[in-house]
């Protein structure tokens, strides 16, 4: 404060051998002047509360504020002075008794228990930073314009209740007319399979409805996530889940009378939605793109695709030529062949599924890969893990995920599984019907392009050099099933296309690549090499320097790694 630090907390020793004329600021402790704008009200108001206790269930919880009046030695569950703040309760003061049991807005004199914005009940903490956001946007469009917030994305949405609790929360807080878009972000596997019915009971409430279709233009934004759905169920079931959803989200949105837009949430690999945008755009389903299209563009995707006046001009034009191409207000209702990618995405998510799920997957993707160097680097936005306690697939990140298994050249999150679910279509069909339909669908061309550049990228005898310097013989069977299903990909990639060589059809990406891979060898070398002397406590500062560069450089050498 002012320049100065100070500890926000109180212990027994903080009062030891303390001058009479120095000042302590304490947590909840009342200043001489009771007045919520002044500074140290800030300084002593922590954003964020550990309640020491983890697992916290919403029925019968209680949160209580109060000031220990040493006057009286009574525990007040409000101040006896000040204009703003007499009387008023410290949990009212706090922002956190906005609405009431059912979501209204109307104090209750109890805790608004809203999972992911007041509390996260797992961790036990308490929130109230979230709503002092809130409470800004009416002045922040006043100076910057209306859309200087476009829309609030919720993350992780599990089901309509989540969005309506987030609408009654900026209700209670600021005007209607002030509440941007409120955009649902699907991201999962299971979620991604009842979005429809999420879209559908959030329209059934008439005040959300009656906000969506006379204060936002009768239009409703659907984010969806290709990042947690294939770390979820693998490159084949995550894209198939995704352009699912956009037909069932459109029929609901048709059948309530609003316009659905949808934004793609596209990371830089094709695990996490990426690839070339033009073909991205034309293998939606038809019909769902009408008036809008929106999606992501990020990590190092950006300088690759904007860093120079012509690649922005040249990257925008595909873009834009895509979306005027396959724009349409008719939604394509028969869904040809739906019975045998439904089948497709089954066999690879068991597939993929059977491998995660091994009981020392974790393990082996912890010691084979540089995954725990990546905290080190200034190359990512959040956490490797949600929790450093859990070792699950769950408690991992999308972008380390990815990123991880790239740096040991085995990419296998862009292509397992595909293999096996190739290999049962082609048995149960036969390969002339497969050709056909990968001759006459968008969506099953797009997906074989990309999980043939893939798999392309992966070199397995490079990810041997890691497993057989870092890890024993335990993990081998691991590494064995990874490389069986490359060479399965591979073979039914050829069979499908009728190439005797992965790229064949594209020689000017085939070239690109195995130039590319000439320069990543010697790094991955090196870094095999480093991390190997990093597990025996050998290496020396310079070295250590010289790992942490190797990440980077096959990070840039890779291009698309997360």
């Amino acid at each position: 404060f002012n320049g100065n630090r100070y500890k926000v907390g109180e212990l027994t020793e903080d009062y030891q051998n303390r001058e009479d004329n120095e000042i302590i600021f304490l947590k909840l402790l009342r200043p001489s002047n009771i007045n919520t704008q002044i500074p140290t009200w800030d300084l002593m108001m922590k954003n964020v509360y550990n309640l020491n206790a983890t697992q916290v269930e919403k029925e019968n919880f209680e949160l209580r504020i109060n000031y220990r009046d040493d006057a009286v030695g009574f525990n007040n569950p409000s101040l006896n002075e000040g204009i703003l703040t007499r009387d008023k309760p410290l949990i009212r003061l706090l922002g956190l008794d906005r609405l009431n049991s059912f979501n209204d807005p109307q104090f209750d004199g109890n805790f608004d228990f809203i999972e992911g914005f007041t509390i996260n009940s797992k961790k036990g903490k308490i929130y109230k930073d979230f709503i002092n956001l809130i409470k800004e946007i009416p002045e922040l469009q006043n100076i910057y314009g209306q859309k200087v917030f476009n829309s609030i994305i919720l993350s992780m949405t599990k089901s309509h209740q989540d969005i309506l609790n987030l609408f009654n929360l900026c209700n209670s807080l600021i005007p209607d007319k002030n509440i941007p878009s409120l955009t649902p972000l699907i991201e999962e596997i299971e979620e991604l399979q009842s979005s429809h019915l999420i879209l559908n009971e959030m329209l059934k409430n008439k005040k959300y409805n009656k906000f969506i279709k006379t204060l936002k233009h009768n239009n409703q934004e659907v984010m969806l996530g290709y990042s947690d759905s294939n770390k979820d169920g693998g490159i084949i079931a995550s894209q198939w889940n995704v352009y699912k959803a956009q037909i069932s989200l459109f029929n609901i949105a048709m059948k309530n009378n609003i316009n659905i837009n949808f934004f793609h949430g596209r990371g830089g690999t094709i695990s996490r939605g990426g690839g070339p945008t033009y073909d991205s755009i034309m293998s939606q389903p038809k019909g769902t793109i009408s008036s809008q299209i929106r999606y992501t563009e990020q990590g190092e995707v950006i300088s690759d695709k904007y860093s120079t006046r012509y690649l922005a001009f040249e990257n925008l034009k595909l873009g834009s030529a895509a979306f005027i191409n396959t724009s349409s207000s008719t939604l394509e209702s028969n869904l040809k062949y739906e019975n045998i990618f439904e089948e497709l995405s089954h066999n690879s998510y068991s597939k993929y599924r059977s491998l995660v799920d091994k009981n020392n997957l974790i393990n082996y993707f912890e010691n084979v890969t540089p995954v725990n160097l990546l905290s080190t680097l200034n190359i990512g936005s959040r956490p490797v893990k949600r929790s450093n306690k859990v070792t699950s697939l769950d408690n991992y990140r999308a972008i380390p995920w990815v990123f991880g298994w790239a740096q040991t050249r085995s990419t296998l999150t862009g292509w397992y599984g595909a293999g096996t679910a190739f290999e049962s279509l082609i048995s149960k069909y036969g390969i002339q019907k497969v050709r056909r339909i990968y001759e006459t669908s968008n969506f099953f061309q797009n997906l074989i392009s990309n999980i043939e550049m893939t798999v392309f990228k992966s070199d397995l005898k490079i990810s041997k050099l890691y497993v057989d310097e870092l890890v024993g013989e335990e993990y081998q069977d691991i590494y064995e099933d990874i490389l069986v299903e490359s060479k399965l990909v591979i073979k039914m990639i050829k069979q499908i296309k009728q190439n005797s060589e992965l790229l064949n059809d594209n020689k000017v990406l085939k070239n690109t690549l195995n130039i590319r891979n000439a320069y990543l060898d010697p790094l991955s070398l090196i870094q095999v090499s480093l991390m190997k002397k990093m597990r025996k406590k050998e290496l020396s500062q310079f070295e250590n320097n010289a790992l942490l560069l190797s990440i980077n450089g096959l990070a840039a050498g890779l291009r698309n790694t997360g």
